[in-house]
Protein backbone atom coordinates (compact mmCIF):
# COMPACT_ATOMS: atom_id res chain seq x y z
CA UNK A 1 0.00 0.00 0.00
CA UNK A 2 1.55 3.33 -1.10
CA UNK A 3 0.58 5.95 1.46
CA UNK A 4 0.36 9.72 1.04
CA UNK A 5 1.36 11.78 4.07
CA UNK A 6 0.17 15.12 5.36
CA UNK A 7 1.67 16.76 8.43
CA UNK A 8 0.12 18.89 11.13
CA UNK A 9 1.84 22.25 11.67
CA UNK A 10 3.54 20.93 14.82
CA UNK A 11 4.92 17.87 13.02
CA UNK A 12 6.04 19.93 10.02
CA UNK A 13 7.82 22.40 12.31
CA UNK A 14 9.58 19.64 14.24
CA UNK A 15 10.64 17.66 11.16
CA UNK A 16 11.83 20.79 9.32
CA UNK A 17 14.53 21.10 11.97
CA UNK A 18 15.72 17.53 11.43
CA UNK A 19 18.17 16.26 8.81
CA UNK A 20 16.61 14.78 5.67
CA UNK A 21 17.75 11.31 6.75
CA UNK A 22 15.73 11.58 9.97
CA UNK A 23 12.64 12.84 8.13
CA UNK A 24 12.90 9.99 5.64
CA UNK A 25 13.38 7.43 8.39
CA UNK A 26 10.29 8.59 10.31
CA UNK A 27 8.09 8.46 7.19
CA UNK A 28 9.52 5.09 6.13
CA UNK A 29 9.05 3.52 9.57
CA UNK A 30 5.49 4.79 9.90
CA UNK A 31 4.63 3.62 6.39
CA UNK A 32 6.06 0.16 7.09
CA UNK A 33 4.17 -0.17 10.37
CA UNK A 34 0.85 0.92 8.86
CA UNK A 35 1.25 -1.12 5.67
CA UNK A 36 2.16 -4.24 7.63
CA UNK A 37 -1.07 -4.39 9.65
CA UNK A 38 -3.30 -6.79 7.73
CA UNK A 39 -5.92 -7.48 10.41
CA UNK A 40 -7.41 -3.99 10.29
CA UNK A 41 -10.35 -3.07 8.06
CA UNK A 42 -9.58 -1.86 4.56
CA UNK A 43 -12.11 1.00 4.77
CA UNK A 44 -12.83 3.78 7.18
CA UNK A 45 -10.68 5.91 9.42
CA UNK A 46 -8.20 4.69 11.99
CA UNK A 47 -6.71 6.95 14.65
CA UNK A 48 -3.82 5.70 16.73
CA UNK A 49 -0.43 6.15 18.33
CA UNK A 50 2.68 4.17 17.41
CA UNK A 51 6.18 4.03 18.87
CA UNK A 52 8.58 3.75 15.93
CA UNK A 53 11.88 1.83 16.04
CA UNK A 54 13.72 5.18 15.85
CA UNK A 55 12.20 6.15 19.21
CA UNK A 56 9.66 8.65 17.92
CA UNK A 57 6.04 8.38 19.03
CA UNK A 58 3.57 9.30 16.29
CA UNK A 59 -0.12 10.11 16.59
CA UNK A 60 -1.82 9.59 13.26
CA UNK A 61 -5.11 9.40 11.39
CA UNK A 62 -5.24 6.87 8.54
CA UNK A 63 -7.84 6.79 5.79
CA UNK A 64 -7.24 3.34 4.33
CA UNK A 65 -9.66 3.78 1.44
CA UNK A 66 -7.80 6.89 0.22
CA UNK A 67 -4.41 5.62 1.46
CA UNK A 68 -3.77 8.90 3.25
CA UNK A 69 -2.03 9.38 6.58
CA UNK A 70 -2.15 12.57 8.58
CA UNK A 71 0.60 12.82 11.16
CA UNK A 72 -1.07 14.63 14.06
CA UNK A 73 1.73 14.71 16.64
CA UNK A 74 5.35 13.63 16.93
CA UNK A 75 7.27 13.27 20.18
CA UNK A 76 10.14 11.47 21.80
CA UNK A 77 12.85 12.45 19.34
CA UNK A 78 16.12 10.78 20.26
CA UNK A 79 18.53 13.18 21.93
Amino acid sequence: MALQFTLSQQVARLLSGCPATVRGRVLRELSQRLSGVQSLPRRGLEVGVLRLPSGFQVSYRLDRERQQVEMLDLAGAPG
